[in-house]
C-alpha cells in the first residue's frame, strides 16, 4: 500500500497528477483510455525510483489498474514469493480467493489516496506535537513489509528478535558505509524475522545460496544503504514489540495507551495515519462490565480428570490482553482460550469465531487441545447449527469438525446415569510442523535434563522450535523423569517432546510426552500441537499416514492422527469432556 511519505511528496506528484483524478462525466471508453495512461505514466515510474518501498508502491499501483481485466487465476501469475529465499511460502495474494478478489477489484485506489492524503494534515494541525522518540520508532516500523510485521508480532522467540537487533545496532555503530555483516540463518521463519530487523534499521539484506562443504547453506549479506545515514532508534524494536503487545509506552504507567490498544501494528496506511498523529490518549482500567461465561474442558479423552484439561471462556464484549493473561493465570490449566464471534461471515458460511490461546505466562501460537476443547464447547452450548467451525487464530484459520463415533453409529449404547449420550469425535485441521536433524554440542545438556536416558535420535521442529527426542521404546517415555530446571536451558524455544514406538500388542503406533515449563507448564498432558510435530515424524517411520497416538501423561490421552503430506496439513481426531462451568466476575 502507499505510505504517507511517498503519498506527500515535495512535488505532488501521485495526488496532484491528472491522471490520477477521476473525471466527471467520462465515459467507459475514455475511462479506459485512462487507465491505459495511468498505467504507462507509472511504468515510466518505475526505472527512475531506487527506493525499494517506493517500486513497491508503483508495482501495487500498477497491478491494482490491471485487476479489473484480469481473472482470478491471472491475477495469481502476478505476485511472487517475498525476496527472502524461494523455501519460504508464497505471499498471501498468491493463495487468496475468487471472493476476495471481487472485493480487491472494486477499491478506487485514487479515491483512497485521496482520502488519506486529506486524513493526515488535519489530524497532525489538532494534535499538535509528537514524542520524537515514538515518531522514529513507527517510522521504522513502517518500513517492514506487512507480512514480516504479522511475524514479528505473533513470535513467541522474543530472546531471537533481541539477539538479531543487538548485531545489528552494534553493526550499525561500529562499522562503515562499505562493511558487511554475514548471517547464516538456515530457518526460513527466522530469517524471515531477521529481514524484518534489517528494515526496521533500514538496512540491506539479501538471502543467497551458498555451497559450504558440498551441502547448500542460506547466508544473508546486510549492508548499509549507500549514501544514507543511519540513526538508531532510541527505542528498541524489542521493546517496540512489547509495547504493542500489552497496548501502552512502556516506561509512563498505565495512564498512557496506544489509541489502537494491541492492534496499533496497522498494516494500511489508515490505521498507520492515525496512528502516528493520535497515538496517546487517557487510559483508564475498568472493571468487566459483563460477567464472562467458562467451561473447563478435557481434551482428547472421553472420561472427566483425564485427558487435557482447558478453560474455554466466552467473550461478548473486547477485553485487552492484560485481563486475558491474568485470567489465564488464575486458572492455572495449560491452556486457557478465549472465543469472540466473527460477524461478519455469510449467513451460508461455516460459523467463525476468534480464538486466542494463553498459558498461565503468556500466550501461543497454536494450541490443539483447547482447540478442540473450544469446538466442543460451542458445539454443546447451542449456540450454532452447524457440524462444521472456523477459528481465525495466529496460525491462520483453523477448522474443526463433528466426525460420528462409529461404534456408536452401529448400536453401541453409550449410557452415562440412566441418560443415552451424545457421542462423536471432533476432527481439527492443523498445520504440520516437520522436523529436521538436529546436531549440536548441547547433547549431553539435553541427556540431563532427560534424567540420563538413552536417546536414539535429537530432531527440531521448524514452526514451534521444539526439540523432538526419540527414546528407545514406550517404556523409556512412560518412566522419564524429567528435570524441569534443565530442561529451561535446552536448546529451542518452546519445549521438549520425547517419544517412543509404542509396544506391539499395543492398540496404538507411538507414546509421547510434551515438558514446557518455559510456559509455565512442565508437563502438557496431551500437546495437540506436538501432534503436528509427531505426525510428520512417525507416518514417514512407519510408512503410513494414519496413527493413533497415546499421550503418557499421568492424565493420560488419545489422539488419533491423519498427516496429510502434499498439503503439509494434520488433521487430529478426540473426543472431550466437559468438568465445570462457571463465571468470571471481573
Amino acid at each position: 500500500m502507499a505510505t504517507p511519505d511517498i503519498l506527500n511528496r515535495e512535488d505532488g506528484l501521485f495526488l496532484s497528477s491528472p491522471l490520477l483524478e477521476p473525471r466527471n462525466g467520462e465515459s467507459v471508453k475514455s475511462r479506459g483510455m485512462s487507465i491505459e495512461k495511468k498505467i504507462e505514466f507509472l511504468e515510466s515510474l518505475a526505472g527512475t525510483v531506487s527506493n525499494r518501498r517506493s517500486r513497491r508502491w508503483i508495482n501495487d499501483r500498477l497491478l491494482m489498474e490491471l485487476v479489473p481485466r484480469l481473472n482470478a487465476e491471472e491475477i495469481r501469475g502476478l505476485f511472487a514469493p517475498p525476496p527472502w529465499g524461494d523455501d519460504v511460502p508464497l505471499s498471501p495474494f498468491c493463495m487468496t480467493n475468487v471472493r476476495e478478489w471481487d472485493t480487491f477489484r472494486n477499491i478506487d485506489m485514487d479515491k483512497q489516496a485521496n482520502i488519506i492524503g486529506s486524513s493526515i494534515s488535519p489530524c497532525a494541525k489538532n494534535k499538535g506535537p509528537v514524542d520524537a522518540d515514538k515518531m522514529a520508532v513507527l517510522n521504522a516500523w513502517r518500513r517492514i513489509d506487512s507480512r514480516t510485521r504479522q511475524a514479528l508480532r505473533r513470535s513467541v522467540v522474543s530472546e531471537l528478535i533481541e539477539c538479531y537487533e543487538e548485531r545489528i545496532r552494534a553493526f550499525v555503530r561500529e562499522t562503515e558505509d562499505g562493511d558487511g555483516l554475514i548471517l547464516q540463518v538456515q530457518d526460513p521463519f527466522r530469517r524471515l524475522l531477521l529481514h524484518g530487523v534489517c528494515e526496521f534499521y533500514n538496512l540491506v539484506s539479501v538471502t543467497v545460496t551458498e555451497s559450504e562443504n558440498g551441502e547448500a547453506i542460506k547466508v544473508t549479506k546486510i549492508t548499509k544503504k549507500k549514501g544514507r545515514s543511519i540513526e538508531l532508534p532510541n527505542i528498541t524494536l524489542s521493546h517496540f514489540l512489547k509495547m504493542s503487545k500489552q497496548g501502552m509506552w512502556l516506561g509512563q504507567g498505565a495512564k498512557n495507551r496506544i489509541c489502537s490498544g494491541p492492534t496499533i501494528i496497522a498494516d494500511d496506511v489508515t490505521l498507520f495515519a492515525s496512528a502516528v498523529f493520535c497515538c496517546i490518549i487517557k487510559f483508564q482500567s475498568s472493571m468487566a462490565k459483563k460477567p464472562v461465561k467458562y467451561s473447563v474442558v478435557d481434551a482428547f479423552t472421553e472420561s472427566a480428570f483425564k485427558g487435557n484439561p482447558a478453560a474455554v471462556c466466552l467473550l461478548e464484549e473486547d477485553k485487552d490482553d492484560q485481563w486475558l493473561q491474568a485470567v489465564a493465570s488464575e486458572f492455572n490449566l495449560s491452556q486457557s482460550c478465549y472465543l469472540t464471534r466473527v460477524t461478519d461471515s455469510t449467513p451460508t458460511s461455516a460459523p467463525r469465531f476468534g480464538l486466542r490461546w494463553f498459558t498461565p505466562s503468556n500466550e501461543v501460537e497454536l494450541c490443539g487441545h483447547a482447540t478442540l476443547a473450544a469446538a466442543y464447547t460451542l458445539f454443546e452450548s447451542g449456540l450454532i447449527n452447524s457440524n462444521f467451525i472456523e477459528f481465525a487464530t495466529l496460525s491462520g484459520i483453523l477448522t474443526a469438525k463433528k466426525v460420528p463415533d462409529v461404534k456408536t453409529a452401529n448400536g453401541a449404547n453409550n449410557i452415562q446415569n440412566g441418560e443415552a449420550q451424545n457421542s462423536y469425535f471432533i476432527e481439527l485441521n492443523l498445520p504440520a510442523a516437520p522436523s529436521y536433524e538436529f546436531n549440536s554440542s548441547e547433547v549431553s545438556l539435553i541427556s540431563e535434563a532427560l534424567d540420563g536416558a538413552s536417546m536414539i535420535d535429537i530432531r527440531k521442529t521448524h514452526v514451534t522450535d521444539d526439540l523432538l527426542v526419540v527414546l528407545p521404546s514406550a517404556k523409556a517415555v512412560v518412566d522419564l523423569q524429567p528435570k524441569f530446571d534443565a530442561i529451561q536451558k535446552c536448546p529451542g524455544s518452546r519445549g521438549v517432546i520425547v517419544t517412543g514406538i509404542a509396544p506391539p500388542e499395543s492398540e496404538y503406533d507411538f507414546y509421547s510426552r510434551f515438558f514446557c515449563p518455559r510456559y509455565g507448564i512442565g508437563e502438557d498432558p496431551v500437546c495437540g500441537s506436538a501432534h503436528c510435530a509427531l505426525a510428520s515424524y512417525w507416518c514417514k517411520k512407519l510408512g503410513k499416514s494414519d496413527v493413533f497416538a497415546y499421550a503418557a501423561s499421568r492424565r493420560g490421552g488419545a489422539v488419533s492422527v491423519h498427516l496429510d503430506e502434499q498439503n503439509q496439513r494434520v488433521l487430529l481426531r478426540g473426543k472431550a469432556v466437559t468438568v465445570m462451568e462457571g463465571t468470571v466476575l471481573v
